[in-house]
């Protein structure tokens, strides 16, 4: 698996102008499922890209939903040793 992409690069530095953006905190009670989705959203497009045999890009998709996969693990852990602070958004 390659490094994860962003890895010691502030992600909000390469946005485009004007371009939009969305922060997802694990403290937000709906948070795992979100990020869970997105995971799966990338392993979807990752067996299209097998599929068509586009195996640098299956590989990338791959690696992408099973490091995405890992965040939400991470954020449920979080939730689990902090529920004080776990809460629905406001």
């Amino acid at each position: 698996m390659k490094k994860p992409k962003y890895q010691g690069v502030n992600p909000l530095e390469r946005l485009h102008p004007d371009e939009p953006w969305f922060f997802i905190r694990a403290q937000d009670r709906l948070s795992p499922s979100a990020v869970v989705a997105y995971s799966e959203l990338l392993q979807a497009e990752a067996e299209k890209a097998y599929l068509k045999d586009d195996i640098r890009l299956w590989e990338s998709l791959s690696d992408q939903a099973t490091q995405v996969a890992g965040f939400a693990r991470q954020f449920i852990e979080w939730q689990q040793e902090h529920p004080e602070f776990v809460k629905l958004p406001d």
